[in-house]
């Protein structure tokens, strides 16, 4: 590693070479997920395998290099600022973001037919600047067998490109100004644990100490013997399979107990690794509130519940609960905010004058950004007052997801259709807003689909780091501005790239899916006119009680078994995949805190954490490799 004198700056020629790995970053992404759709969500988890691999390649690349040339060496805060611009790039090119963007953008002008009507309800509504409406054009898109690199595709892309990586980078700038505001109270006085951190952390350290530990070892070959004879099965059947995953609904045939359906128990390194360093009354209230919303399907069939075919309604109850992390997210910092105010406006005096800048810059930051963000909106078509409350709570529910991951590093927190979108129109129904709005909203969907990979935590952990490893200036918050400006077109290149070389229609299924599933969503909107959607307004109202109950149960009582943040994220999608490995976890940590205490606990954290790097290492290079050979 570089010297002693260096390993806290951040120098610029990492971001330069940052800048060079994000749209290779992208380039993989896109092609994992929306083309071949194998090795996994890379971007949907806490943990992006893809930059912690990025990293590792680095780290060996720049050791060998610095043994030559030692001037050239990158620095420990260098290869960490790295990795946090390849997260970001990561969440904007993932499954929740682009992925949902670039077909949503093109899917309206070639589906439109007289059966849905959409020359008349919709593409009328649709701006010229933010949409492609030559069908020569998106013929490449859809069909294949073409090339981005057109004149006229280019030129017909460009102003949707620019558009939409402009809003990306707004987006992103704000989430990035709240991150300013909340990291020092979150960071520096909580001192929150940051768990997701700890391995990235951990291999960029400038001692081996990490790597001489005989418990990262046996984490790496509990992953790697696991994944290595798995990947092995699927290249050459006669090799045995371990299996990882348990399907339990299967064994509840008879009613009432068969309305429990998906109900899978899964070994997942990613999230056994990660779950080990969330404290045990979260692990115990992620799958215990997973099996009482069961329980809860289960209670509707046997007391007849026909009348509402959502029950339990376990999504609205999430989004109640996320609201309420949200607002005890801005509770439990409201001192501090005062004193930022305070030191804004000169009634609280700091010898930091680069710090009151600082917070100077992040107000007028989110005050314009979000100004931005509602004009644009309204551009697009919805109303001002629809516009506002949207990203109202879009980012209280952001600032509920980035205090969760700074405090508990849980490794999921999906919000499956849930969003601002679906409240606002449980709320007041489509009868009360107007065609260009649903119009909008739906063009909006890209942000609001879910919430699994999502930039803001990402920036917030890259903030501790910089914290953490004692780095001067603000390198990593320059790195991150770069990153947020350049991650929007980096990913829309990369996915349109891959798009006109195999065509959507012969890629991954989801391509097709994510262009589908808004319009079909808007053209459920306008055939059925709806008033507020009474039952769902009380289970997301019955959420965000229930959840502040739990808060205030947790602070009362040292013996409360249940954390607020198990109950919000434990009704989604996400978490029926994950509850097991959950389980796995607390029972584990159970079992070594109450024979080894908090010094078992210590000595273990190497294996979880060789479980981690394991799952990355043998997982991403399997991953490359059946992708680059097709192999399977």
């Amino acid at each position: 590693m570089a010297s002693k004198d260096s390993d806290n700056k951040v120098h610029i020629r990492a971001i330069f070479l940052g800048i060079l790995m994000m749209p290779i970053h992208s380039y993989w992404i896109s092609k994992i997920e929306a083309i071949v759709y194998k090795g996994g969500g890379a971007s949907t988890s806490s943990l992006i395998w893809t930059s912690v691999y990025n990293m590792m390649v680095l780290m060996v690349i720049f050791r060998l290099i610095g043994k030559l040339w030692p001037k050239i060496n990158l620095s420990r805060a260098d290869l960490l600022a790295i990795f946090a611009m390849c997260n970001i790039a990561a969440c904007v090119a993932g499954h929740d973001m682009v992925q949902i963007l670039v077909p949503q953008i093109a899917y309206p002008q070639w589906y439109a037919a007289p059966e849905n009507e959409w020359e008349q309800t919709l593409l009328p509504y649709l701006p010229d600047a933010v949409t492609v409406k030559d069908k020569t054009t998106l013929s490449g898109y859809f069909v294949g067998d073409s090339s981005l690199y057109n004149s006229h595709i280019m030129r017909k892309w460009l102003t949707p490109f620019l558009i939409w990586s402009g809003f990306i980078f707004v987006l992103l700038a704000v989430a990035l100004a709240l991150n300013v505001i909340v990291q020092k109270k979150w960071t520096e006085i909580d001192r929150l644990s940051y768990p997701v951190i700890q391995l990235p952390l951990r291999l960029s350290a400038p001692t081996n100490t990490f790597f001489k530990n005989k418990l990262v070892w046996a984490g790496v070959g509990t992953a790697g013997v696991v994944l290595n004879i798995n990947y092995l099965h699927r290249i050459f059947p006669v090799i045995p399979y371990i299996r990882t995953s348990y399907e339990l609904g299967q064994y509840f045939t008879e009613s009432p107990w068969n309305a429990v359906g998906w109900l899978p128990f899964n070994v997942i390194f990613n999230y056994i690794g990660l779950g080990f360093f969330v404290p045990m009354d979260i692990l115990f209230s992620c799958w215990f509130f997973l099996l009482l919303f069961k329980a809860q399907i289960v209670f509707g069939r046997m007391v007849g519940f026909r009348s509402f075919p959502n029950f339990p309604y376990s999504y609205e109850q999430s989004s109640g609960g996320y609201l309420a992390l949200g607002i005890i997210a801005i509770w439990i910092t409201r001192k501090h905010l005062k004193g930022v105010f305070a030191m804004i406006f000169g009634k609280f005096k700091t010898e930091d004058s680069g710090e009151v800048n600082g917070y100077r810059i992040a107000i007028a930051t989110i005050i314009i950004g979000i100004f931005l963000l509602i004009i644009f909106s309204n551009y697009l078509g919805m109303s001002i007052w629809v516009a506002a409350s949207f990203f109202g709570m879009y980012y209280l529910i952001l600032l509920a997801i980035a205090r969760m991951r700074a405090e508990i590093g849980t490794p999921l927190h999906d919000l499956h259709f849930a969003g601002p979108s679906t409240i606002l129109i449980n709320m007041f129904g489509t009868r009360r807003m107007n065609q260009s709005t649903l119009v909008g909203m739906t063009q909006l969907w890209f942000i609001d689909r879910a919430y699994r990979s999502n930039p803001m935590p990402h920036q917030l952990e890259a903030l501790k780091i910089s914290e953490r490893i004692g780095t001067k200036g603000n390198g990593f918050v320059y790195a991150l501005i770069v990153a947020s400006l350049l991650a929007g077109p980096m990913a829309i290149w990369a996915l349109l790239n891959h798009s006109y070389e195999v065509g959507v229609q012969n890629a991954a299924p989801v391509n097709i899916y994510f262009g589908f599933e808004p319009w079909n969503r808007f053209q459920s909107w306008i055939n059925n006119l709806t008033t507020t959607n009474t039952p769902s307004m009380i289970f997301t109202g019955f959420g965000f009680v229930t959840t502040i109950l739990l808060m205030v149960g947790r602070m009362r009582f040292l013996w409360w078994p249940f954390h607020p943040v198990g109950y919000a994220i434990s009704g989604s999608w996400q978490m029926v995949w994950g509850w097991g490995s959950f389980f796995i976890a607390w029972l584990i940590k159970l079992i070594i805190l109450k024979y080894s205490g908090i010094k078992g606990f210590r000595k273990a954290t190497g294996y979880f954490l060789g479980l981690l790097l394991g799952d990355v290492f043998f997982g991403g290079t399997w991953t490359m490799l059946g992708i680059a050979f097709d192999l399977w």
